[in-house]
Protein backbone atom coordinates (compact mmCIF):
# COMPACT_ATOMS: atom_id res chain seq x y z
CA UNK A 1 0.00 0.00 0.00
CA UNK A 2 1.33 3.15 -1.23
CA UNK A 3 0.37 5.90 1.63
CA UNK A 4 1.84 8.76 -0.74
CA UNK A 5 0.21 8.28 -4.14
CA UNK A 6 -3.00 6.46 -2.16
CA UNK A 7 -5.39 7.64 -4.76
CA UNK A 8 -3.83 6.28 -7.64
CA UNK A 9 -2.98 2.94 -5.16
CA UNK A 10 -6.67 2.03 -4.42
CA UNK A 11 -8.03 2.79 -8.26
CA UNK A 12 -5.35 0.25 -9.67
CA UNK A 13 -6.27 -2.55 -6.20
CA UNK A 14 -9.94 -2.07 -7.47
CA UNK A 15 -9.06 -2.73 -10.95
CA UNK A 16 -6.83 -5.91 -10.03
CA UNK A 17 -9.39 -6.93 -7.92
CA UNK A 18 -12.23 -6.60 -10.09
CA UNK A 19 -14.23 -3.82 -9.06
CA UNK A 20 -15.98 -1.07 -11.03
CA UNK A 21 -14.39 2.00 -8.89
CA UNK A 22 -13.15 2.88 -5.41
CA UNK A 23 -12.84 5.98 -3.03
CA UNK A 24 -12.02 6.15 0.71
CA UNK A 25 -13.41 8.14 3.21
CA UNK A 26 -12.24 9.20 6.53
CA UNK A 27 -14.95 8.44 9.31
CA UNK A 28 -14.72 11.63 10.85
CA UNK A 29 -15.39 13.34 7.59
CA UNK A 30 -17.92 15.94 8.65
CA UNK A 31 -20.02 16.08 5.68
CA UNK A 32 -20.44 12.06 6.08
CA UNK A 33 -21.88 12.69 9.57
CA UNK A 34 -24.69 15.03 8.02
CA UNK A 35 -25.38 12.96 5.66
CA UNK A 36 -26.08 9.78 8.06
CA UNK A 37 -27.97 12.28 9.80
CA UNK A 38 -30.17 13.42 7.01
CA UNK A 39 -30.87 10.58 5.76
CA UNK A 40 -31.68 8.64 9.36
CA UNK A 41 -34.46 10.99 9.18
CA UNK A 42 -35.94 10.26 5.77
CA UNK A 43 -35.80 6.43 7.06
CA UNK A 44 -37.33 7.19 9.88
CA UNK A 45 -40.47 8.82 8.10
CA UNK A 46 -40.57 6.26 5.45
CA UNK A 47 -40.99 3.86 7.95
CA UNK A 48 -43.62 5.71 9.95
CA UNK A 49 -45.43 5.68 7.04
CA UNK A 50 -45.36 1.86 6.72
CA UNK A 51 -43.81 1.85 2.95
CA UNK A 52 -41.23 -1.01 4.20
CA UNK A 53 -44.31 -3.53 4.30
CA UNK A 54 -43.09 -6.75 5.61
CA UNK A 55 -39.53 -5.56 5.56
CA UNK A 56 -39.84 -5.38 9.45
CA UNK A 57 -35.52 -6.12 9.71
CA UNK A 58 -35.36 -2.71 8.15
CA UNK A 59 -36.22 -0.78 11.27
CA UNK A 60 -34.44 -3.09 13.80
CA UNK A 61 -31.39 -1.92 11.74
CA UNK A 62 -31.66 2.07 12.29
CA UNK A 63 -30.16 2.37 15.10
CA UNK A 64 -26.92 0.66 13.96
CA UNK A 65 -27.40 2.09 10.34
CA UNK A 66 -27.83 5.52 11.56
CA UNK A 67 -24.62 5.33 14.24
CA UNK A 68 -21.63 3.76 12.05
CA UNK A 69 -18.84 5.29 14.68
CA UNK A 70 -20.31 2.74 17.38
CA UNK A 71 -21.35 -0.35 15.05
CA UNK A 72 -17.74 -0.64 14.04
CA UNK A 73 -15.97 1.41 16.55
CA UNK A 74 -12.73 0.58 15.56
CA UNK A 75 -13.10 2.36 12.24
CA UNK A 76 -11.23 5.09 11.16
CA UNK A 77 -11.44 5.42 7.06
CA UNK A 78 -13.83 3.42 5.31
CA UNK A 79 -13.20 2.19 1.70
CA UNK A 80 -15.69 2.23 -0.28
CA UNK A 81 -16.31 -0.42 -3.90
CA UNK A 82 -18.53 -0.58 -6.87
CA UNK A 83 -18.54 -3.77 -8.64
CA UNK A 84 -20.76 -4.75 -11.81
CA UNK A 85 -21.00 -8.82 -10.84
CA UNK A 86 -21.76 -8.93 -14.70
CA UNK A 87 -25.03 -7.44 -14.48
CA UNK A 88 -26.03 -6.54 -17.61
CA UNK A 89 -23.85 -8.56 -19.54
CA UNK A 90 -26.01 -10.54 -22.25
CA UNK A 91 -22.62 -13.23 -22.15
CA UNK A 92 -22.97 -13.63 -18.50
CA UNK A 93 -24.73 -17.51 -17.35
CA UNK A 94 -27.18 -18.72 -15.17
CA UNK A 95 -27.89 -22.40 -13.34
CA UNK A 96 -31.32 -22.38 -14.48
CA UNK A 97 -31.81 -25.17 -17.11
CA UNK A 98 -33.34 -23.82 -20.59
CA UNK A 99 -36.84 -23.84 -20.86
CA UNK A 100 -38.46 -26.23 -24.53
CA UNK A 101 -40.05 -23.62 -26.91
CA UNK A 102 -43.83 -24.51 -25.38
CA UNK A 103 -43.03 -23.82 -22.20
CA UNK A 104 -44.77 -21.96 -19.58
CA UNK A 105 -42.83 -19.18 -18.70
CA UNK A 106 -41.50 -17.14 -15.54
CA UNK A 107 -38.83 -14.49 -15.22
CA UNK A 108 -35.90 -14.13 -12.77
CA UNK A 109 -34.25 -10.58 -12.97
CA UNK A 110 -30.65 -10.64 -15.33
CA UNK A 111 -29.28 -9.97 -11.95
CA UNK A 112 -29.40 -13.48 -10.70
CA UNK A 113 -26.81 -14.46 -13.17
CA UNK A 114 -23.46 -15.69 -12.44
CA UNK A 115 -22.97 -16.05 -8.78
CA UNK A 116 -24.53 -14.34 -5.97
CA UNK A 117 -23.27 -11.19 -5.61
CA UNK A 118 -22.61 -10.93 -1.86
CA UNK A 119 -20.19 -13.67 -2.54
CA UNK A 120 -18.40 -11.92 -5.15
CA UNK A 121 -18.19 -8.58 -3.13
CA UNK A 122 -16.97 -10.33 -0.12
CA UNK A 123 -14.21 -11.79 -2.67
CA UNK A 124 -13.33 -8.92 -3.96
CA UNK A 125 -13.04 -6.67 -0.26
CA UNK A 126 -11.13 -10.01 1.07
CA UNK A 127 -8.39 -9.39 -2.08
CA UNK A 128 -8.52 -5.77 -0.91
CA UNK A 129 -7.79 -6.52 2.70
CA UNK A 130 -4.91 -8.63 1.54
CA UNK A 131 -3.59 -5.58 -0.41
CA UNK A 132 -3.78 -3.05 2.64
CA UNK A 133 -1.58 -5.30 4.79
CA UNK A 134 -1.14 -7.64 7.38
CA UNK A 135 -1.48 -5.51 10.32
CA UNK A 136 -4.23 -3.59 9.52
CA UNK A 137 -7.76 -4.44 10.89
CA UNK A 138 -10.70 -4.38 8.07
CA UNK A 139 -14.81 -5.56 8.46
CA UNK A 140 -16.31 -6.30 5.04
CA UNK A 141 -19.89 -5.76 4.38
CA UNK A 142 -21.91 -6.10 0.76
CA UNK A 143 -25.50 -6.00 1.83
CA UNK A 144 -24.76 -8.01 4.97
CA UNK A 145 -24.54 -5.62 7.86
CA UNK A 146 -26.51 -2.42 9.01
CA UNK A 147 -24.56 0.16 6.66
CA UNK A 148 -26.02 2.74 4.68
CA UNK A 149 -24.01 1.51 1.52
CA UNK A 150 -25.41 3.72 -0.76
CA UNK A 151 -25.10 6.79 1.33
CA UNK A 152 -21.01 6.05 1.49
CA UNK A 153 -20.40 5.46 -2.37
CA UNK A 154 -22.19 8.69 -3.00
CA UNK A 155 -20.58 10.90 -0.40
CA UNK A 156 -17.21 9.03 -1.81
CA UNK A 157 -18.25 10.62 -5.17
CA UNK A 158 -18.98 7.20 -6.73
CA UNK A 159 -22.63 8.07 -8.36
CA UNK A 160 -25.30 9.70 -7.80
CA UNK A 161 -28.53 8.39 -6.48
CA UNK A 162 -31.31 8.28 -8.97
CA UNK A 163 -34.98 8.31 -8.79
CA UNK A 164 -35.21 4.68 -9.20
CA UNK A 165 -33.16 4.16 -5.74
CA UNK A 166 -30.12 2.80 -6.62
CA UNK A 167 -26.62 4.28 -7.28
CA UNK A 168 -25.48 5.83 -10.99
CA UNK A 169 -22.05 5.44 -11.49
CA UNK A 170 -20.58 8.32 -12.71
CA UNK A 171 -18.01 7.45 -15.78
CA UNK A 172 -21.44 5.73 -17.54
CA UNK A 173 -24.92 6.65 -15.16
CA UNK A 174 -25.48 2.81 -15.09
CA UNK A 175 -27.48 2.08 -12.24
CA UNK A 176 -26.80 -1.72 -12.49
CA UNK A 177 -23.93 -1.94 -9.85
CA UNK A 178 -23.39 -3.63 -6.33
CA UNK A 179 -21.55 -1.73 -3.49
CA UNK A 180 -19.23 -2.87 -0.62
CA UNK A 181 -17.64 -1.43 2.31
CA UNK A 182 -14.25 -2.49 4.11
CA UNK A 183 -14.38 -0.83 7.47
CA UNK A 184 -10.81 -0.36 7.82
CA UNK A 185 -8.97 0.52 11.54
CA UNK A 186 -6.58 2.76 9.91
CA UNK A 187 -6.64 6.61 9.19
CA UNK A 188 -6.14 6.71 5.19
CA UNK A 189 -5.92 9.34 3.10
CA UNK A 190 -9.81 10.50 1.67
CA UNK A 191 -10.42 9.28 -2.21
CA UNK A 192 -13.31 11.40 -2.98
CA UNK A 193 -14.66 12.51 -6.39
CA UNK A 194 -17.08 14.56 -8.12
CA UNK A 195 -19.64 12.75 -9.66
CA UNK A 196 -20.22 13.53 -13.13
CA UNK A 197 -23.30 11.93 -15.49
CA UNK A 198 -24.28 12.94 -18.75
CA UNK A 199 -28.10 12.01 -18.79
CA UNK A 200 -29.27 13.48 -15.54
CA UNK A 201 -32.19 12.32 -13.82
CA UNK A 202 -34.09 15.59 -14.27
CA UNK A 203 -33.78 15.49 -17.25
CA UNK A 204 -34.79 11.80 -18.13
CA UNK A 205 -37.69 9.98 -16.48
CA UNK A 206 -37.22 6.96 -17.80
CA UNK A 207 -37.85 4.83 -14.59
CA UNK A 208 -40.31 6.43 -13.15
CA UNK A 209 -42.67 6.04 -16.58
CA UNK A 210 -41.27 2.01 -17.33
CA UNK A 211 -41.93 1.38 -13.24
CA UNK A 212 -45.20 -0.56 -13.88
CA UNK A 213 -46.79 -0.48 -10.67
CA UNK A 214 -45.98 3.22 -9.55
CA UNK A 215 -43.60 2.74 -6.75
CA UNK A 216 -41.31 5.00 -8.29
CA UNK A 217 -42.78 8.32 -7.96
CA UNK A 218 -41.73 11.77 -9.08
CA UNK A 219 -39.32 13.48 -5.49
CA UNK A 220 -40.97 10.65 -3.35
CA UNK A 221 -39.63 7.59 -1.46
CA UNK A 222 -39.73 4.63 -2.78
CA UNK A 223 -43.23 2.44 -1.98
CA UNK A 224 -41.72 -1.25 -1.32
CA UNK A 225 -45.19 -2.13 -1.02
CA UNK A 226 -45.83 -1.50 -4.74
CA UNK A 227 -42.26 -2.49 -5.93
CA UNK A 228 -42.27 -6.06 -7.44
CA UNK A 229 -38.93 -6.67 -6.04
CA UNK A 230 -40.11 -6.72 -2.52
CA UNK A 231 -42.96 -8.76 -3.41
CA UNK A 232 -41.37 -11.14 -5.28
CA UNK A 233 -38.64 -11.46 -2.51
CA UNK A 234 -39.18 -10.04 0.95
CA UNK A 235 -43.15 -10.48 1.44
CA UNK A 236 -43.35 -14.08 2.75
CA UNK A 237 -46.91 -14.64 3.14
CA UNK A 238 -49.77 -14.97 0.33
CA UNK A 239 -50.23 -12.07 -2.33
CA UNK A 240 -53.54 -10.73 -3.22
CA UNK A 241 -55.42 -10.09 -5.61
CA UNK A 242 -54.12 -6.23 -6.72
CA UNK A 243 -50.26 -7.90 -5.95
CA UNK A 244 -50.70 -10.67 -7.69
CA UNK A 245 -51.53 -8.99 -10.92
CA UNK A 246 -49.02 -6.33 -10.34
CA UNK A 247 -45.86 -8.65 -10.76
CA UNK A 248 -46.72 -9.88 -13.88
CA UNK A 249 -44.78 -12.85 -14.81
CA UNK A 250 -42.03 -12.20 -12.67
CA UNK A 251 -40.52 -14.62 -10.06
CA UNK A 252 -37.97 -12.74 -9.03
CA UNK A 253 -36.81 -9.58 -8.95
CA UNK A 254 -37.63 -7.41 -11.36
CA UNK A 255 -35.70 -5.36 -14.33
CA UNK A 256 -38.31 -2.75 -15.55
CA UNK A 257 -36.83 0.54 -14.13
CA UNK A 258 -32.84 -0.69 -14.33
CA UNK A 259 -33.31 -1.80 -18.03
CA UNK A 260 -33.30 2.08 -18.94
CA UNK A 261 -31.24 3.66 -16.74
CA UNK A 262 -29.17 5.42 -18.10
CA UNK A 263 -31.51 5.47 -21.46
CA UNK A 264 -30.66 2.57 -23.44
CA UNK A 265 -32.29 0.09 -26.37
CA UNK A 266 -33.31 -2.11 -24.83
CA UNK A 267 -32.00 -5.77 -23.82
CA UNK A 268 -33.97 -8.43 -22.73
CA UNK A 269 -31.76 -10.28 -20.17
CA UNK A 270 -34.46 -11.95 -18.00
CA UNK A 271 -33.81 -15.53 -17.21
CA UNK A 272 -36.91 -17.74 -18.60
CA UNK A 273 -37.76 -20.65 -16.04
CA UNK A 274 -39.76 -23.13 -17.34
CA UNK A 275 -42.70 -23.27 -14.96
CA UNK A 276 -43.37 -26.95 -14.98
CA UNK A 277 -39.67 -27.82 -13.88
CA UNK A 278 -39.91 -25.61 -11.17
CA UNK A 279 -43.13 -27.52 -9.58
CA UNK A 280 -42.33 -30.64 -10.69
CA UNK A 281 -38.26 -31.52 -10.25
CA UNK A 282 -37.87 -32.27 -6.20
CA UNK A 283 -37.63 -29.50 -3.97
CA UNK A 284 -34.10 -30.50 -3.16
CA UNK A 285 -32.57 -30.70 -6.50
CA UNK A 286 -34.14 -26.89 -7.34
CA UNK A 287 -31.97 -26.33 -4.38
CA UNK A 288 -28.69 -27.55 -5.29
CA UNK A 289 -29.72 -25.51 -8.58
CA UNK A 290 -29.66 -22.11 -6.82
CA UNK A 291 -27.18 -22.59 -4.37
CA UNK A 292 -24.73 -19.60 -4.57
CA UNK A 293 -26.94 -17.64 -6.29
CA UNK A 294 -29.40 -14.80 -5.68
CA UNK A 295 -32.40 -16.52 -6.09
CA UNK A 296 -30.89 -19.17 -2.81
CA UNK A 297 -32.73 -15.75 -0.41
CA UNK A 298 -36.16 -16.53 -1.73
CA UNK A 299 -35.56 -20.25 -1.48
CA UNK A 300 -37.95 -22.74 -3.60
CA UNK A 301 -41.01 -22.53 -1.48
CA UNK A 302 -41.14 -18.55 -2.33
CA UNK A 303 -40.06 -19.08 -6.03
CA UNK A 304 -43.00 -21.87 -6.14
CA UNK A 305 -45.83 -19.59 -4.80
CA UNK A 306 -45.18 -16.88 -7.08
CA UNK A 307 -45.09 -19.31 -10.15
CA UNK A 308 -48.40 -19.43 -8.39
CA UNK A 309 -49.35 -16.36 -9.24
CA UNK A 310 -47.21 -15.75 -12.16
CA UNK A 311 -49.78 -19.40 -13.89
CA UNK A 312 -53.03 -17.63 -11.92
CA UNK A 313 -52.35 -14.33 -14.26
CA UNK A 314 -51.78 -16.22 -17.41
CA UNK A 315 -55.53 -17.21 -17.35
CA UNK A 316 -54.62 -20.40 -20.11
CA UNK A 317 -56.02 -24.06 -19.93
CA UNK A 318 -52.52 -25.22 -19.53
CA UNK A 319 -51.78 -23.01 -16.56
CA UNK A 320 -54.90 -23.69 -15.01
CA UNK A 321 -54.17 -27.74 -15.81
CA UNK A 322 -50.56 -27.28 -14.04
CA UNK A 323 -52.19 -25.17 -11.47
CA UNK A 324 -54.50 -28.20 -10.53
CA UNK A 325 -51.45 -30.71 -10.40
CA UNK A 326 -49.90 -28.11 -7.82
CA UNK A 327 -52.76 -28.24 -5.66
CA UNK A 328 -53.24 -32.12 -5.25
CA UNK A 329 -49.34 -32.59 -5.57
CA UNK A 330 -48.00 -29.96 -3.44
CA UNK A 331 -47.15 -30.25 0.41
CA UNK A 332 -46.89 -26.36 1.12
CA UNK A 333 -49.26 -24.85 2.77
CA UNK A 334 -48.44 -21.50 2.07
CA UNK A 335 -48.73 -22.57 -1.44
CA UNK A 336 -52.12 -24.20 -1.47
CA UNK A 337 -53.04 -20.88 0.72
CA UNK A 338 -52.03 -19.19 -2.67
CA UNK A 339 -53.95 -21.38 -5.39
CA UNK A 340 -56.89 -20.57 -3.10
CA UNK A 341 -56.75 -16.93 -2.70
CA UNK A 342 -58.15 -15.23 -5.48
Amino acid sequence: MDLSNFSAWLAEAAREIGAHSAACIRMDNPILRQRIEGNSTQVANWLKLGMHGEMDYLERMVPEKSNPWQTFPFARSVIVLTFTNRWGDIAATHPFPVPANDALLGYISAYARGADYHRTGQTILSKLSVLLGENIHTEATVDTAAVYERLFAAVGGLGMMGDNNLLRVSDSGNSRIFIGCLFVDSELPEVIFDPQISVTCESCSACLKNCPTGAIQPDQPIDARKCISYLTIEKRGTLSREEGKSIGSWLFGCDDCTMVCPPRVKVDMRIPIDLEWLFKVPASEIRSTIKGNATAYAGVTQLRKNAVVVLKNMQTLRAQDLLQWVDENSGSELIRRQIGSW
